[in-house]
C-alpha cells in the first residue's frame, strides 16, 4: 500500500482507539458497547496496517543486474587432431562424449575406450 495510505489509515485507527476509551470511560450501556466496537475497528486498523507492512517487506525486490564476462585462453588457442592411445587412429567429435564431468574418448577402430586429459599451462 502506498505510504500516505498506510498513514491515514494509522491515524484514523488511533483516534478511534482513543475516541473509544471515552465512550468506555463514559460508563453507560450504549457508550460502553459503541466505545468498545470503536476500539475493536480501530485495534484492527492498525493491525491491518501492520500486517501489509510487514508482507511488503518480506517481498524480494526485484533487482536488474547485467554481467559482461569475456573468456579468453591463456595461450595461443589452435586445434589439435585427437588420436588413439592405443592405435593411433583418428578420434572424431562424435566419439567423444562427457561422462561424470570427464571427457572419454571411444576409437572406433580398436574399441578402446579411454579419458582425454587437458595438458598443463606451464
Amino acid at each position: 500500500m502506498n505510504k500516505l495510505v498506510n498513514a491515514l489509515a494509522t491515524f484514523v485507527g488511533i483516534c478511534l482507539v482513543i475516541l473509544g476509551a471515552i465512550f468506555v470511560i463514559a460508563w453507560s450501556v450504549e457508550n460502553t458497547v459503541a466505545g468498545g466496537m470503536m476500539v475493536l475497528i480501530g485495534a484492527g486498523l492498525m493491525y491491518y496496517v501492520y500486517r501489509v507492512e510487514r508482507i511488503e517487506a518480506a517481498k524480494p525486490k526485484l533487482v536488474s543486474q547485467s554481467f559482461n564476462v569475456t573468456m579468453s585462453g591463456s595461450g595461443s588457442m589452435t586445434q589439435k587432431n585427437l588420436t588413439c592411445k592405443s592405435c593411433g587412429a583418428p578420434i572424431a567429435e562424435k566419439d567423444v562424449k562427457v561422462v561424470q564431468g570427464g571427457l572419454m574418448a571411444t576409437c572406433p577402430y580398436c574399441g578402446v575406450v579411454f579419458a582425454l586429459q587437458e595438458a598443463p599451462k606451464w
